[in-house]
């Protein structure tokens, strides 16, 4: 529970420092559209049995902003399927042509380290492991233990 309000306190107080994008300074600002798929490692059910593999999928929108230190702040909420609902808030550096970012999402409850690669002309990959270290089989972790998850980007407008 530490790590979360940490986790949560560090990207509140990330966000308030951002300001608008521009391309002289180094910053930028970027808007997608993002499908996932992956699987999830459920743990303890009683209705499929204890500890299986379930297939699942999102479609969401979120913004990315990149500081002039290489610092990101990122964000996203969508649909997703099995759990309907779905987002992510995280921090993390870009290195290179790379993002790295580490963060939460809020449902199903998990934190995650998550890496983008392959730039293509429209967008790029992504890919992301998650797991919950408070695992217990409730409705906030959706009976996840852990999130192995691939999915690509198409960027809506790019400000860099």
């Amino acid at each position: 529970m530490k790590k979360l309000i940490l986790i949560s306190l560090l990207s509140f107080l990330f966000f308030n420092n951002i300001e608008a994008q521009e391309i002289a300074t180094g910053k930028s600002e970027n808007s997608f559209v993002e499908w996932n798929f992956g699987i999830a490692f459920i743990g303890d059910s009683n209705i499929l049995g204890n500890n299986f593999i379930f297939p699942g999928t999102s479609v969401l929108w979120g913004k990315t902003f990149i500081n002039e230190n290489n610092f990101i702040f990122e964000y996203e909420a969508g649909l997703a399927l099995p759990s309907l609902i779905t987002g992510k808030l995280g921090i993390g550096k870009k290195f290179n042509t790379t993002n790295v970012i580490v963060g939460v999402r809020p449902f199903p409850f998990n934190l995650f380290l998550q890496s983008t690669f392959t730039k293509g002309k429209k967008g790029y990959w992504i890919t992301s492991f998650e797991f919950n270290p408070l695992y217990s089989d409730n409705s906030i972790s959706f009976g996840s233990k852990a999130i192995l998850n691939f999915g690509y980007r198409w960027n809506i407008n790019k400000n860099k």
